[in-house]
């Protein structure tokens, strides 16, 4: 219902009964007050935002640079990632961390509504929708998805597709076994867990595609390198990263 005297009214008459609270903090809402979020803890959300200047290949903010930098950082230098750039909206920690874990773990699919046009800030920061012929999200692992009911980086990637008027794509990629939660796990650890994990199941419509990944969290960027290279085996042109957040060093 659109929001108007006759909606608070309501809202009014089911907080008597059903009271919400904001999950992250617990101060108590207006139920017109979407995504039982407060005003507060969103705007410490949006506050995480990453800024310039940043690695240009795998997005890691630089220190002691100018902020039009193009330096690459020092793990880039050594080993260049096979995506052609990542970049992330914000920090994950605090309450930004708090809405992602909401909508991963808590089955909190309207927080994907919020959380689609800070991926979209973070898309037009450095990007254009003619760069890209396709977004497709990170796969889960079939059974994992059956357990926790959709995957959220679908969900993400297709609120972000109407954004940015470019065409989503959800089946190109597949994860083909099991993978530990990457949570806990060293740099190496990450690596071994997602090596082979990914297969471009649909080589055809990814021929010579610019491809942009969707994810919620990158931590060393394992998961996404690994479903990088499965795209350009598969014969992608380009494979870009872009996630929500970014675990800081």
């Amino acid at each position: 219902m659109p929001d108007s005297g006759i909606r608070r009214i309501l809202d009014s008459l089911l907080n008597l009964l059903y009271p919400e609270n904001c999950f992250i903090c617990a101060v108590p809402l207006a139920r017109h007050a979407d995504c039982g979020i407060c005003t507060s803890c969103w705007n410490k959300a949006v506050a995480l935002k990453i800024k310039p200047p940043r690695c240009p290949s795998c997005g890691l903010p630089l220190y002691n640079f100018q902020e039009d930098s193009e330096h690459l950082c020092g793990n880039c230098i050594l080993q260049a990632p096979p995506y052609a750039g990542a970049r992330s909206f914000g920090y994950y920690t605090a309450e930004l961390s708090a809405i992602i874990r909401g909508l991963k773990f808590l089955g909190r699919r309207n927080l994907a509504g919020l959380l689609a046009p800070l991926l979209a800030d973070a898309f037009y920061d450095s990007w254009g929708r003619e760069e890209f012929d396709l977004i497709a999200p990170i796969p889960l692992h079939a059974k994992r998805r059956r357990d926790r009911g959709y995957n959220q980086s679908e969900l993400l990637a297709r609120l972000l597709a109407r954004q940015v008027a470019v065409p989503v794509e959800n089946d190109i990629l597949q994860r083909v076994r099991p993978t530990l939660p990457q949570v806990g796990l060293s740099d190496s650890q990450r690596l071994d867990n997602v090596r082979g994990a990914f297969r471009c199941v649909k080589p055809r419509r990814v021929s010579n595609k610019r491809i942009l990944l969707i994810d919620d969290v990158m931590t060393t960027g394992a998961t996404a390198a690994s479903a990088a290279r499965a795209l350009l085996e598969g014969g992608a042109r380009r494979v870009s990263i872009l996630t929500v957040a970014r675990t800081p060093r």
